[in-house]
């Protein structure tokens, strides 16, 4: 029995289902490495940042931005709101158009 299906069969029939739907090129199934799983979601986009800067992330209808350019005008977003609420635990809500925008956000 292959490496796959031992896994597999730990897994319940929900999950066996997901798990059949994931493609990558080196395989089914991709595992992370331990201190990427344990790094969030921010430390994660900046890495991919560093590594692609002039690559797209976001391509819609309007706007075609990379990397870099997500990643300025997110922070962007983040210091105008920690300067407004000056560090502040409180929920906010952001409203914005579909697109590159609520994205960004």
């Amino acid at each position: 029995m292959s490496g796959t299906r031992r896994r597999n069969a730990k897994l319940p029939p929900e999950q066996q289902a997901i798990r059949a739907k994931c493609f990558h090129p080196t395989g089914p199934f991709v595992e992370f490495k331990k201190e990427e799983v344990e790094q969030s979601i921010p430390e994660r986009f900046e890495k991919i940042v560093r590594q692609y800067p002039d690559r797209i992330a976001i391509n819609s209808k309007t706007q075609i931005l990379t990397f870099d350019t997500l990643n300025k005008a997110a922070n962007h977003v983040a210091w105008t709101i920690y300067e407004h609420f000056g560090g502040q635990s409180e929920p906010i809500m952001l409203l914005c158009e579909h697109g590159a925008a609520a994205i960004v956000s």
